[in-house]
């Protein structure tokens, strides 16, 4: 599941850019860096299964799955905080993300706190893109809300998945929808 997040993410990524490129809009400008982060933590936690799973579960392997869900984590952190930043920015609030800063990022394994971090960040998000649609009430507007929405939706089933496995496939599930929907919006923006 997440080589398909991590090819998704990279074309969100790249029609980020070519949005850019062609609108000099600096929102998508923050979108296509933070996709381009969520793909590379995606392919390294993906690459870092598939060796884990080639090598038949050997012992001298398993430290990479926790090698690549940190990178992975690590970027996501990066990644929204990069577009709560520039949510900060366009709002005028750009006071708080010193704050975003100095979040702790030590976490080697799904775990509630590293978890509810990035749903705190996604929450943000969602929120700033509900007020966006509220004003705007177009349909992009409406593809990001549920692109957003649907990503903190995702994570909020990684924190359920600590406690109960079920929740994982919803998770990512979760997770594509919104990757999709992002991608959704970006394919009619720069049509």
């Amino acid at each position: 599941m997440e080589f398909i997040a991590f090819a998704i993410a990279i074309a969100v990524a790249y029609h980020a850019l070519k949005g850019y490129r062609q609108f000099r809009e600096r929102t998508l400008l923050f979108l296509n860096i933070s996709f381009s982060l969520l793909g590379a933590g995606l392919l390294i936690d993906s690459l870092s299964i598939a060796v884990v799973l080639l090598a038949s579960f050997r012992r001298e392997f398993l430290p990479l799955v926790g090698f690549g869900y940190t990178i992975n984590f690590i970027t996501q952190v990066v990644a929204y905080g990069i577009l709560v930043f520039a949510y900060l920015k366009q709002t005028g609030n750009v006071g708080h993300e010193a704050a975003l800063a100095v979040l702790p990022i030590t976490f080697f394994e799904h775990n509630a706190v590293s978890e509810l971090i990035l749903l705190f960040l996604l929450v943000y998000i969602a929120a700033q893109t509900a007020m966006n649609y509220s004003m705007n009430k177009t349909t992009n507007s409406l593809l990001v809300l549920g692109a957003f929405t649907s990503l903190a939706v995702s994570h909020f089933f990684f924190l359920l998945f600590t406690l109960a496995p079920i929740f994982f496939p919803f998770a990512h599930i979760a997770q594509l929808f919104g990757f999709l929907l992002l991608l959704g919006m970006l394919l009619r923006v720069n049509q």
